[in-house]
This record gives structure tokens, C-alpha cells and sequence, in this order.
């Protein structure tokens, strides 16, 4: 089976998401900003001062508030914009999977790949991720394909990997 794309700033930008939120350390940060904001936010509707002076209180918090919610997003967008602008992530990519390898095509290199390269297989709702370790995979989103074709993945990536290695939706 063979699938051609080109991978769009959205597909990089949701896998870095993915990836960028997946510690527990970047959970505890949100979850810690969002008590944060949702303290100040009560604050501010309970108090009896202007509006500038609890700013200027408060404005420390404000800021690390900020930081905590915002900041991994934004440097998630930026190292997304830089992959999104290199050349490799600009040409067609080629896949044609196999139950014994995949044959990857992109721009002038190609090479073949043992399904066994990949510690884990994932399918998420709007793409497939395969794993070569805990960060890097290959991303084949299904906006490009058919749902025959979505299912004709589904029944190679079964047959071609032990079932531990892989977690499918369908």
C-alpha cells in the first residue's frame, strides 16, 4: 500500500503538542498555572481596590502565570515554524507499507525500514505515529488517505507487529 504526502504545519504542530505535554512535569506546570489564574481571577472579582493596584500587587503573579501556561506553547510553535521551514519537512514524503518493511521515499533518499526499528506504534485520531524512541516518529496523517486505506494500514500494522508494540483505534 502506498501513500504520498506532504506534512502541513498543523500535522508538526499537534505531534510537537503531543510531545511537548507528555511529561508529568509539564502537567504539574499547567495544573499549577490554571490554580494560579483561577486564584487571581477569584481575587480580583472579590476585591475592594482598583483595578490597578491589584495589578501591580499581584503582578508577579501575573507573570509567572503567564509563563506557566503560555510559555511551552510558545516555544512549541517556534521550534515548529523552524521544522516547518527546513527543507526535509517541505518535500513529498513516500510510504509503501508492507507486511515485512516500509520503503520510505523523500526528495532523492529513500530507504527501507524493518517494522522492528519501532518501539511503539500509536494511532490517534487524526494520524498515525510511529515511534523509533520516546520523541522521534515518523507521522503519517490520515487526512491523506481513504478509510480503505486507513483500514489496510490498521490490518498490516497487526500482522507485521506483536500486538504489544502497537495501540490502534479501529
Amino acid at each position: 500500500m502506498e501513500i504520498k504526502f506532504k506534512l502541513t504545519f498543523k500535522d508538526m504542530l499537534r505531534y510537537n503538542l503531543y510531545v511537548g505535554y507528555k511529561s508529568l512535569y509539564s502537567k504539574l506546570t499547567i495544573l499549577i498555572g490554571i490554580l494560579a489564574f483561577t486564584y487571581i481571577l477569584y481575587s480580583f472579582f472579590t476585591t475592594e481596590q482598583p483595578v490597578l493596584n491589584f495589578i501591580s500587587k499581584n503582578i508577579i503573579i501575573i507573570i509567572l502565570i503567564f509563563f506557566a501556561l503560555f510559555g511551552k506553547f510558545i516555544k512549541i510553535w517556534q521550534i515548529t515554524a523552524l521544522q516547518a521551514s527546513s527543507p526535509l519537512f517541505q518535500q513529498t514524503s513516500t510510504y509503501k507499507f508492507e507486511p515485512d518493511n516500509i520503503y520510505l521515499e523523500l526528495g532523492e533518499q529513500n530507504d527501507t525500514i524493518p517494522w522492528s526499528i519501532y518501539k511503539e506504534i500509536k494511532e490517534s485520531n487524526k494520524d498515525f505515529r510511529f515511534f523509533v524512541d520516546k520523541v522521534q516518529a515518523q507521522i503519517v496523517p490520515k487526512h491523506v488517505m481513504s478509510s480503505e486505506q486507513i483500514q489496510n494500514l490498521r490490518a498490516i500494522i497487526i500482522q507485521a507487529v506483536p500486538k504489544e508494540k502497537y495501540i490502534l483505534k479501529g
